[in-house]
């Protein structure tokens, strides 16, 4: 045991799980205006929440809200109309009363949903109360998981009544209050829409569930449709209510009609707006039903694709496309979808009759969970959004006679098969603040190929902010760029972008990023040369600062221009532009000395005096860096120098009255003897709840060093900066440009965004990076921003303001779309086949992925078998993985690349480093399971010895040869080093694998036999530990060159994945085991035996499929270990360890979650929070996905909560937790006068995510 071990034997430290990236399956897409019906909502719903985005009429969606703390599996939702306007089936109708006027501000919608957790949720979003309303209707535990409700759910078509079943015997009916009740509940800030139930009980499996359009205008009865299998034959039920059934709450009268067997298994039931009826769709037909006539089913020739008849494919989602009010009078209109994205057009007459069948294209995508079609006002087509659990989703405009085209698309890396975490520091690079993991997963399918063609990709999983690119052009002999400005007018809802390279300067103008960025016209009112500094008034004159002189200029009349030279001797060390109160500034150097030099600007550029000088100030130092900014009735001027100090100025509207303020001098905490020249300045300012402005200032360093420094004001003006921290973010300069509350800056290859965190009391910021992202190279990454500016722009349709961001990137002016929020932005390599197996070699700085490519079986060339291929790839490569070609390999034009038979596959990879002798070798070895030829179903193994590096004549290509292959008896299934030999799980024996003059003399054969196959395989010492399928952790010992088994975990959990994580300064080593069902489990390394005392369980909502170590834990924590759990449906979470003062924190702020209704509602709704807490304390797990919930709120709402626990009953232990709170926050924070607010912001940098 080593010297960590034994110091930390006994460490009681607990565990922080919070889960990363949310899952990015998305079950069911519904347009829903469950905010306002002004805006044009989209819900999303997930696996463990759902996300509101809106839609605007440029064609693509904004993300604007979500929702992650419902408890349970969603397993239906549906849309509810709530709308006071009556449906186009009743407008004639003149007796309704009118809706009060206090309702045309609340939401048309309701969204309904069904979960897991027998729980019904009604719920819409409040705009007053900024934050979801919601209602939760119990449904009975006390049954069978058959007969469990929720896996159906139905809508009446006139909002009176939902129904929910379960997949057996079971249905119910929860009838709604009237559309006036609901509204006049969301009015005072409620919802509580069930007035009446009615369990009903069926014999059989239902199949389908859905309520049937009335026949006629004045039709009021209420029909519900059930699709049931019973007895080896398949009926239809039809469940009616008349008005008086319905308010007597009286049974309902049944007709039961049985389908032909050529309806037996029905892929889809879609209930038509006309004659009561409704399709029965098979793979093979179509039929029309009616209650009255379902003997007699009209039936319809099977829709064929364009292809070809020899395609069959699922019928999987319909979706009704909005139509105005007289065509839905004389037609109803569906339109179809196939799992592999063919889209076809159905239109039925008043009788019923089938009048039109148009096939509109393929998506391509795979659609198999959500669809439908998007009301955007769109005359001359449709906006369809479709989503699929394996591979992209989108967002497609189907034009008339047009195919449909992608304008957005929505990304999802699930299922996932491997993954891995690559570190992103640099070689060569020491003392960088930001280090961090970055994470690789591969999937069995990816975007824009449907399922059958066995393309995936591996995915790099980025969080920050994205910057969506809308064009990209290039600027001709302009090689490089140097700076620019974006300038925007509101007016004319056009921006101008002025672009600088060190002899030449260009003005551009664009209206909309959709389209071109053109060059302006008028070149002779501004100087064609390197800009200094550009801005632009409120009347839209602009001004441009050069090295000759100052330019001021009307883009529109070019007559109205003026330009000020310079004193002949003068040079213009930096200069700047505040259009918005027309004030510059500039540093300049004569002979006599420095000077600042304020210029202010006449309104009227036809006037004489165009331009007003202030007085010169002497400087002592040459300032090579400037920013202005008005801050009231006074502006302030800093200018940074190259020795690291920071010059203030204070200037008054009157000319010639300014004032300088103290100097300020940069420190910088390194040992290297590092640069402080001032490169940029910066602030960002924002009003707090107290009405409060704050501000921050922001010192770019040429070494790479951010500063930050507090702005501290008095009545009358500022008082002074304080320098608050440092950043190491690397080792070129930082430039800076802010407006308002947010700062850009570039530094090296990256783009970084800086804000004021939420909660704007706590004085902390956000550094979050900047992602470009181009929907047409979905691997695009840029390797070099040189410049860049940004603008706030408004939408030409919606009106909404948005920013637009404008970077010289890769020899390309890019103009982007930036995002308000940070999220998951993935980055997808293609892969031209199945991966399924991916690691990394440090040696080699790749990804090694293995995948399969399906080809024809030389037997039975109608089936297909999967043959393997290894590829390296580079994890910044921004091109799909290229197909093997034989042919080129032959030649000696491709490098080799090793490839499995027919059937193979390839089981595990390992990146070996042996040593001997004091000499270190790099391997790569690799698994493979081996289909017999005269047996397919037995199966052997193969282990290769690859010997891989990179390529000296391209220094970006890998080449490897093969060094030796070994035949196995079994498959291989998991593989590890132990000293200089390899240990092979091959079936249930070990196989170990050593040279000549090996450190160990191993037996022929070892004697340990496992219980089941090995899945994962690692070795602490003299021992190894084993997760084997079917009976979780063992633990074995090497001894006399054998292995014995002598250890192993009395709980026999079939297992997934574990990761031997190596003790570190504050942290013992921990065997972490993951088995199905979301558990893992957290072992000594020594010892898996229940009499453990340090035995932690996690709990997971998922199965967690692989356990990988990563080197960047919240920096706000002790512990120096975090791990990744990454799950198979795409989601990531995150584990550290925390010390026992950290630990003594989160479990009370826990508490306060699990006991607080708007926080944790059904634990505690259901008093459930006792034992969940109880759980807690044992384990020591901290859940990071309830405690991130009081980021919700504000640091004064957590007082609140804290109060109302000291004031509650003294029985429930809570007035001690109280003071264990306060105890606990002195210990691991120090004395502060105010803990809440303290732990607040030290728990929102625990749970801030950053990869």
């Amino acid at each position: 045991m080593s010297d960590v071990d034994q110091t930390y034997q006994n460490y009681p430290a607990g565990l922080l799980t919070q889960p990363l990236v949310s899952s990015p399956m998305t079950s069911w897409i519904l347009p829903a205006r469950i905010r306002h019906k002004n805006h044009n909502d989209v819900v999303f719903v997930g696996d463990r929440g759902i996300q509101i985005r809106e839609a605007f009429q440029s064609g693509h969606l904004e993300d604007v809200v979500e929702k992650n703390d419902i408890q349970g599996l969603p397993l239906g939702a549906k849309v509810i109309n709530v709308s006071t306007q009556l449906p186009w089936e009743t407008q004639l109708s003149s007796d309704t009363p009118s809706p009060p006027q206090s309702f045309e501000d609340l939401p048309p919608h309701i969204l309904f949903i069904a979960t897991d957790a027998n729980e019904l949720h009604f719920m819409y979003w409040s705009l007053l109360k900024g934050q979801f309303v919601s209602f939760c209707r119990r449904l009975p535990r006390d049954v069978n998981i058959s007969e469990k409700y929720g896996t159906h759910i139905a809508v009446d078509p006139k909002s009176r009544a939902v129904a929910v079943s379960a997949s057996r015997n079971f249905f119910a009916v929860f009838w709604l209050d009237d559309t006036i009740e609901i509204k006049r509940q969301m009015a005072h800030g409620g919802l509580d829409p069930i007035r009446k139930e009615k369990f009903v009980q069926v014999e059989g499996d239902i199949l389908f569930m859905e309520f049937l359009y009335p026949k006629a205008l004045n039709d009021k009865r209420m029909l519900l449709l059930l699709i049931v299998h019973r007895e080896n034959a398949t009926i239809a039920l039809v469940y009616e209510w008349d008005e008086r059934s319905m308010t007597r709450n009286s049974d309902p009268t049944m007709t039961r009609t049985p389908f032909p067997p050529q309806d037996y298994l029905p892929t889809m039931i879609v209930p038509l707006a006309k004659e009561s009826s409704y399709l029965v769709i098979t793979t093979k037909s179509m039929a029309m039903y009616t209650p009255n006539s379902s003997s007699r089913p009209r039936r319809y020739p099977p829709i064929i694709p364009d292809i070809g008849a020899h395609e069959i494919g699922l019928w999987t989602r319909w979706a009704r496309p909005s139509r105005n009010w007289l065509y839905s009078r004389k037609y109803d209109a569906i339109i179809l979808c196939r799992e592999d994205g063919w889209i076809y057009y159905l239109e039925f007459g008043n009788d019923g009759e089938l009048e039109t069948q148009t096939s509109l294209g393929q998506l391509h995508c795979h659609v198999d969970t959500a669809f439908d079609v998007l009301d955007m006002g769109f005359e001359g087509g449709d906006f369809i959004l479709a989503a699929g659990s394996q591979g992209d989703g989108g967002l497609f405009v189907q034009e008339a006679r047009d195919r449909p085209r992608c304008v957005q698309r929505f990304a999802n890396w699930a299922p996932v098969t491997d993954a891995v975490a690559v570190p992103s520091g640099i070689r060569g690079t020491t003392g960088l603040d930001t280090t961090h993991d970055r994470l690789f997963v591969c999937s069995s399918s990816a975007s824009g190929k449907s399922s059958a063609s066995g393309n995936g990709a591996i995915t790099e999983l980025r969080h920050g902010i994205e910057a969506r690119v809308g064009v990209s052009i290039s600027l001709g002999d302009i090689s490089s760029v140097h700076d620019m400005w974006a300038l925007s007018f509101e007016d004319s809802l056009q921006t101008i972008l002025v672009v600088s390279d060190p002899i030449s300067s260009m003005i551009l103008h664009t209206s909309d990023l959709a389209d071109d960025i053109e060059v302006f016209p008028n070149e002779d009112a501004w100087g064609n040369e390197e800009t200094l500094a550009v801005g632009c008034t409120p009347r839209g004159d602009i001004v441009q600062i050069t090295q000759r002189g100052i330019y001021a200029f009307m883009p529109e009349e070019s007559h109205l221009s003026h330009f000020t030279a310079h004193a002949p001797d003068s040079v213009v060390t930096a200069a700047t532009v505040d259009g918005s109160n027309v004030v510059m500034a500039m540093a300049i150097r004569t002979s006599e000395g420095n000077f600042l030099q304020v210029v202010r600007l006449n309104p009227d550029l036809a006037a004489a005096d165009c331009f007003h000088f202030d007085t010169p100030q002497p400087l002592e130092q040459e300032a090579i860096s400037i920013f202005y900014q008005r801050w009231g009735s006074m502006g302030l001027i800093f200018m940074g120098t190259s020795d690291g100090t920071l010059l203030s100025f204070e200037i008054h509207d009157s000319p010639g009255e300014s004032k300088r303020l103290a100097d300020t001098h940069i420190a910088v905490e390194t040992d290297e003897d590092v640069s402080k020249a001032i490169s940029s300045i910066a602030t960002i300012r924002a009003m707090s709840n107290t009405n409060n402005i704050h501000g921050r200032l922001f010192c770019g360093l040429r070494s790479g060093i951010l500063v930050f420094l507090e702005m501290r004001f008095l009545p009358n003006g500022l008082e002074g900066l304080t320098q608050i921290s440092s950043k190491r973010l690397g080792q070129t300069a930082i430039r800076l440009q802010a407006q308002e509350d947010i700062a850009l800056f570039t530094c090296g290859t990256d783009l970084w965004r800086v804000a004021f965190s939420p909660d704007l009391a706590s004085l902390d910021y956000t550094l979050s990076r900047v992602f470009i992202t181009d929907q047409n190279q979905p691997a695009y990454a840029p390797t070099n921003v040189s410049s860049f500016s940004f603008a706030n722009i408004s939408d030409q349709n919606s009106r909404a303001t948005g920013i637009s961001l404008f970077c010289w990137a890769d020899g390309n002016l890019l103009g982007c779309s930036l995002d308000v929020e940070d999220k998951p932005i993935p980055r997808r390599i293609d892969v031209p086949g199945n991966p399924n197996k991916l690691t990394y070699s440090e040696h080699l700085r790749s990804l090694i992925v293995s995948y399969s490519v399906a080809q024809p079986s030389q037997e039975s060339p109608l089936n297909l078998i999967r043959k393997p291929y290894i590829e390296f790839v580079d994890p910044d490569i921004q091109t799909p993985v290229a197909p093997i070609d034989e042919q080129m390999v032959a030649e000696g034009l491709a490098p080799w690349r090793p490839s499995g038979s027919p059937g193979e596959k390839v089981t595990c990879i390992f990146d070996w480093m042996p040593q001997k002798d004091g000499n270190a070798y790099h391997l790569v070895v690799i698994g493979t399971s081996v289909p017999t030829p005269h047996n397919p179903a037995e199966r052997t193994g193969r282990i290769l010895l690859l010997q891989a590096s990179r390529d000296p004549r391209s220094p970006s290509q890998v080449t490897c040869v093969d060094k030796h292959m070994k035949l196995c008896a079994a498959p291989v299934t998991a593989m590890t080093a132990y000293a200089d030999s390899l240990i092979a799980a091959t079936g249930r024996s070990f196989l170990a694998l050593a040279s000549k003059n090996s450190q160990i003399d191993w037996v022929r054969n070892i004697t340990a036999r496992l219980p089941s196959p090995a899945v994962s395989m690692s070795v602490h010492g003299n021992f190894i530990h084993v997760t084997t399928a079917r009976d979780s952790l063992l633990v074995c010992k090497v001894e006399g060159g054998d292995i014995s088994i002598v250890d192993s975990n009395c709980f026999a959990l079939p297992g997934l994945s574990h990761l031997l994580a190596p003790g570190l300064d504050n942290c013992p080593t921990q065997v972490f085991v993951s088995s199905r069902g979301g558990t893992v489990q957290v072992f000594e390394p020594d010892s898996v035996s229940t009499a453990s005392e340090n035995r932690r369980t996690l709990r997971f909502p998922v199965s967690i499929l692989r356990l990988v170590q990563g080197c960047k834990p919240p920096s706000s924590l002790t512990s120096k270990r975090t791990i990744y759990g990454f799950a198979i449906n795409g989601s990531v979470y995150r584990v550290v360890t925390l010390t026992p003062d950290e630990l003594a924190v989160l479990e009370p702020l826990i508490f306060l979650c699990m006991s607080d209704k708007r926080l944790c509602p059904s634990l505690a709704r259901r008093n459930r929070f006792r034992t969940a807490f109880t759980d807690c304390q044992s384990n020591g797990h901290i859940d990071g996905s309830i405690i991130s919930r009081l980021l919700t709120l504000d640091c004064d709402t957590l007082k609140d909560m804290i109060l109302n626990c000291s004031s509650g009953a003294d029985h429930d232990g809570q007035s001690s937790l109280t003071d264990r709170f306060a105890q606990a926050a002195f210990n691991l924070l120090g004395p502060s006068d105010d803990y809440p607010r303290a732990v607040f912001s030290w728990l929102w940098n625990v749970l801030r995510v950053e990869f």
